[in-house]
């Protein structure tokens, strides 16, 4: 991969809006099992006249907007936010555990965001085993209002996908949700993802690096990750395969686009990720473009070049404006690492793997 210079801008943004969730998902990094939330005594929410003040400096170059928490409509000013990146012809998704959906139908089909992603986990009894009672059904009903809106004011926006979360407790209900217990004619993608994962000894490597190489000091973010792959030894991958390229065909049958982490389906290659085995993946990359193009700004304000680098900020909104952190040092030392060699944590990153699922063997 040949990685260019950095661009004025980053072309990928994504605003952590809020760290609080009104749910507690067993798989989640943030507020799961070992979420790394869940010994805070305070949750930070960014200041929305400085999101807004960040949007409006970058439109000029048209990035491409993603807004996250926590739940992303818990926070208060969403609507604005949404509304100042649709005015100003950028395009924007989020993530949203779906149980506000129908509350909010009216206000997301006035403000119009591109893309929303719907995480749902299985049919109900599955899902909601992993999110909590009721959550499919008020999800399923959130989204129903949100088409019945959509369809009455005659617009296209905002298109629905699904994110199903693989986990060895949901893999056997893959085909059976996406093909019974769910319209795929309400959606306009689909994105299936294993669950992101790191060994305890990648995080303790990755510390090792914080420390020597940028003077960092732990890396609580990056311990949520941590799990450990015999917690994937009961998956029959076999079995997940097929039904992963099931789901893929059904979903090209019907039009729709069609995602999955890791992105080529074969057998042999899921059991490599499930077993920790990354370097023997195809999908394996020497080089990641992804802290050339993008910023994730956290809900403390702190800027990082990837969803898996909380923990090794470059500056924060409410001190630099985006653009000078984006020019600055810190961005340039990243990089040069990452020209070198990935962090250890780096296999851990959900978009490392990500593509649109490839069909290569039955």
């Amino acid at each position: 991969m040949k990685l260019i210079n950095t661009a004025k801008t980053p072309t990928w943004i994504t605003f952590q809006l809020l760290e609080r969730c009104n749910l507690r998902c067993n798989m989640c990094y943030e507020w799961g099992v070992n979420g790394s939330y869940l010994n805070k005594k305070e949750l930070a929410v960014l200041d929305l006249a400085t999101v807004l003040k960040t949007v409006d400096e970058c439109l000029p170059n048209q990035p491409k907007f993603e807004l996250f928490g926590g739940e992303p409509m818990l926070y208060p000013g969403i609507w604005q936010v949404i509304e100042r990146i649709v005015g100003g012809g950028a395009e924007v998704s989020f993530p949203t555990n779906g149980t506000y959906l129908e509350k909010y139908a009216q206000q997301l089909v006035d403000s119009q965001p591109t893309q929303v992603w719907v995480s749902l986990d299985g049919p109900q009894t599955i899902n909601d085993l992993q999110r909590g009672k009721g959550v499919f059904a008020k999800a399923l009903a959130g989204i129903e209002k949100v088409i019945q809106l959509r369809d009455e004011k005659s617009v296209s926006y905002p298109k629905l996908g699904i994110t199903y979360v693989v986990t060895p407790d949901n893999y056997q209900y893959i085909e059976s949700f996406f093909l019974n217990s769910i319209d795929l004619s309400m959606l306009s993608c689909v994105s299936i993802e294993l669950q992101s994962y790191a060994t305890a000894q990648q995080v303790a490597d990755y510390e090792q690096v914080l420390k020597t190489q940028f003077n960092v000091d732990g890396s609580p973010c990056a311990q949520g990750y941590v799990r450990d792959a015999k917690d994937f030894a009961r998956i029959d991958v076999e079995h997940l395969v097929r039904q992963l390229q099931n789901v893929a065909r059904a979903c090209e049958e019907r039009g729709l686009q069609f995602y999955s982490q890791p992105g080529t389906l074969e057998v042999e290659n899921i059991q490599h990720y499930l077993s920790a085995k990354w370097h023997r993946m195809v999908d394996k990359k020497s080089r990641c473009g992804v802290p050339w193009m993008s910023a994730e700004i956290s809900a403390q304000g702190e800027v990082s070049t990837c969803h898996s680098f909380y923990d090794l900020p470059i500056g924060n909104i409410y001190q630099q404006s985006l653009t000078e952190i984006w020019s600055g040092e810190a961005l340039q030392k990243i990089q040069r690492h990452l020209r070198q060699q990935l962090f250890p944590i780096c296999t851990a990153c959900c978009r490392y793997y990500g593509g649109a699922g490839s069909l290569h063997s039955e």
